[in-house]
């Protein structure tokens, strides 16, 4: 791990317990926010690793999630989060 990777997690670390939050919250664990089976928001994306109409594939850091369903699309994509829209019938958590 480098020198800076260290100090960012040394940092979040603190800033956990001063504000006690669970350990589940920091920058390696994916965040995913869902507006019922038809938007889901992930932060903590690191790369699209496979893309068709019926399933996404993302890379999330520590797993890599993928969602199943139909008309699904990419609506948004950025350092600070992936949008993916469409009718989600299912996400799947691989290690």
């Amino acid at each position: 791990m480098r020198r800076k990777d260290k100090a960012a997690k040394r940092q979040m670390t603190s800033a956990q317990r001063v504000l006690d939050l669970p350990e589940i919250v920091h920058a390696d664990v994916p965040h995913i926010e869902m507006q019922g089976n038809r938007e889901a928001v992930v932060d903590g994306c690191r790369g699209v690793l496979e893309y068709e109409e019926d399933k996404i594939k993302l890379n999330a850091g520590m797993c890599v999630l993928l969602f199943r369903g139909s008309d699904l699309t990419i609506k948004t994509y950025s350092d600070s989060l992936t949008e993916i829209t469409g009718e989600i019938i299912a996400v799947e958590f691989e290690n």
